[in-house]
């Protein structure tokens, strides 16, 4: 029997009609993903997105492409979400595991400033005492399930069918009281039912967190109280977990926690074995971290939005090594390739900047201005992940070959995710690289003038060697936006003016029979004198594609989104093992063959309520969930 197939015994508590389907997210925050080699009971990686509003934790099955099930045998089924309540606004989430047979889901919960440990996966057969297990079961793991005490009741009424629903009941007091005519139903953690209980009619709360039919004669004032519980539990850890992040170890949460006490975040660690708070990372006053990553070494990197600086803590320790910034950070991420980098987003988000970890010295992206560049982006920069592994890239070498290589995933405001480079800073490329659209109205040229009917021996735009093109763009993708150029001549200073829609008027003007460069280095041509002299007022125009590698979510090329993340959220690092079928016998009896892992990333749509899980090799958005 696979670990999989175990979940399949478990059955749901009760038997309810099953809600409407209307989508699984409500604002998707935080994600977290268990890799089958770190533990627990899944042959395949599971992703967990926690829902801002709401209060459930989703589990994905991320290689099939669907949401987890109770039952393998009905894939089509979406499996129950795990319940914190309803009351909650959580805002990040992570996973642990002991063994092959438990696994815990963690929250930050900032309505009720806790940290929430969510049973998921329980050994109920291990000898270790487990309050959530109810009636021990012979086969372990099970999953979590739901439990109903009642704690008090008035005279001469009684409270009969108790009923719970497994992933939407969750750990709460109920106080079911009656007004005269009906009962009032609250929960502690789900807050005020919108629906009313009647004497004598059987009664089910929103999502059937709770049901029930009272017996008898009440009296205004007469109050039930309800005990129901799926296990989880409350931890102080001295405010509101705004991030959480696993350590190396397995065992160990680096946390963003907005102390109560100071009313600003700080750092801290938590032991996840013994659930105590081992420590807080000493930070600047001024410091307000904010994201959490960490190195191919196994330390923690903080990027900091008001103190300019990325900070690196050991596992455990209290003492930050700075590295200076020259502004506050968004995120913050690391690959150690043949030099340790670290890619960094400033606060303003439209920037990302590459900087050697051992001297803080940045990397320029752009030799062709003086000084040091990073890339620019027309849409804000929501979040980095590094990809640990490498892949084929759609990107074409010399020989046409696809690069192999690693990169860092960037989600962008604008839904889609793109691709920084390891070794050069430099975004991944399409087949076709940096390059000026073809007119549309020509299969040839790569721009228009407004005085093609003038007279014989007009300026032109030279052609670039055999390209068949008038336009050099940067080849380092990334340098160059999408975007329309305008050049328009002036005859007072007997010059072409340069405007980019979105770079905007440029310093530099044109002048003819010169090389021109824009003022980013983004562009360059050479206008050519015809033997006619040049009017004022006088257009060219030309457009160019910046050939970044994009997964936009449009699957079919039909400009349509068919996942539509809307402003992406940070995007979580994950991989799977793919293989093609073969003769039984050839790994481990399975008829299959293990070819390559593959790199990933799981992107929440907190716009759009959407998941998606984005393949950088096309890359694509492959998979959404909603």
């Amino acid at each position: 029997m696979t670990r999989a197939s175990i979940l399949a015994l478990v059955a749901l508590t009760g038997c309810l009609k099953p809600e409407p389907y209307t989508g699984a997210f409500d604002v998707p925050v935080a994600a977290a993903v268990l890799q089958p080699e770190v533990g627990g009971p899944f042959l395949e990686p599971v992703g967990l997105v926690a829902n801002q509003h709401g209060g459930e934790i989703l589990p994905l099955a991320l290689k099939q492409g669907r949401f987890l099930t109770d039952d393998p045998t009905v894939s089509f089924l979406r499996g129950n979400p795990l319940a914190t309540g309803g009351l909650r606004v959580l805002t990040s989430v992570a996973v642990t595991s002991r063994g092959t047979q438990e696994v815990t889901a963690w929250a930050g919960d900032q309505r009720f400033e806790t940290l929430i440990r969510v049973p998921w996966i329980l050994d109920c057969a291990s000898e270790e005492p487990r309050p959530e297990c109810e009636s021990p079961s012979p086969v372990a793991p099970v999953e979590q399930e739901a439990f109903v005490e009642v704690l008090s009741t008035p005279d001469g009424l009684t409270i009969e069918d108790l009923r719970v629903k497994k992933g939407y009941t969750t750990t709460e007091t109920w106080t079911v009281r009656f007004d005269g005519s009906a009962w009032t139903v609250e929960g502690s953690r789900s807050g005020p039912q919108p629906d009313l209980a009647t004497t004598g009619v059987p009664y089910s709360s929103q999502l059937h967190r709770i049901g029930f039919t009272i017996r008898g004669s009440a009296k205004v004032g007469d109050t039930f109280v309800v005990k129901t519980r799926n296990g989880i539990e409350e931890i102080g850890v001295g405010g509101a977990p705004e991030v959480l992040s696993l350590a190396p170890d397995l065992q160990t949460l680096a946390m963003v926690v907005h102390d109560t006490s100071q009313d600003l975040p700080v750092v801290r660690w938590f032991d996840t074995a013994t659930q105590t708070v081992l420590g807080t990372v000493a930070l600047p006053a001024d410091a307000r971290p904010h994201r959490l990553t960490w190195t191919e070494d196994g330390a923690l990197l903080v990027a900091d939005r008001e103190h300019p600086a990325v900070w690196e803590v050991e596992v455990g320790a209290t003492v930050a090594l700075e590295h200076p910034m020259p502004w506050p950070t968004l995120d913050v991420a690391e690959l150690s390739g043949d030099r340790s980098k670290l890619w960094v987003v400033p606060i303003t988000g439209q920037e990302l900047w590459v900087f050697d970890r051992e001297t803080d010295a940045p990397v320029d992206s752009n030799p062709s201005v003086p000084g040091d560049q990073g890339l620019r982006f027309q849409v804000d920069v929501v979040g980095i992940e590094a990809m640990r592994l490498p892949y084929r890239m759609p990107e074409l070498t010399d020989d046409l070959i696809r690069r192999y290589a690693r990169s860092v995933a960037v989600s962008l405001s604008s839904g889609s995710v793109v691709f920084a480079h390891e070794d050069e800073p430099c975004l991944v490329q399409d087949p076709l690289g940096p390059r000026s659209a073809l007119d549309a109205n020509s299969t040839f040229v790569d721009y228009s003038a407004s005085f093609v009917s003038a007279a014989r021996g007009i300026p032109v735009l030279e052609e670039v060697g055999s390209s068949g093109r008038h336009v050099v763009v940067d080849r380092c993708a990334g340098t160059a936006q999408t975007e329309t150029w305008t050049l328009r001549y002036d005859e007072q200073i007997q010059a072409w003016r340069v405007r980019g829609t979105w770079s905007g008027e440029q310093q530099a003007v044109a002048y003819e029979d010169e090389r021109y460069l824009s003022d980013r280095g983004e562009i360059s041509f050479t206008v050519r004198a015809g033997h006619t002299p040049t009017r004022d007022g006088w257009s060219i125009r030309f457009s160019v594609d910046n050939g970044v590698a994009a997964a936009t979510g449009d699957l079919d090329g039909d400009k349509v989104r068919d996942v539509d993340l809307g402003v992406g959220g940070d995007p979580v690092y994950f991989e799977y093992r793919v293989g093609i079928a073969g003769p039984i016998g050839d790994h481990d009896g399975e008829g299959w063959v293990p070819v390559d892992l593959r790199p990933l990333v799981l992107v929440p749509g907190i716009s759009t309520n959407e998941v998606g899980r984005v393949d950088p090799q096309d890359p694509l958005v492959d998979v959404g969930w909603q």
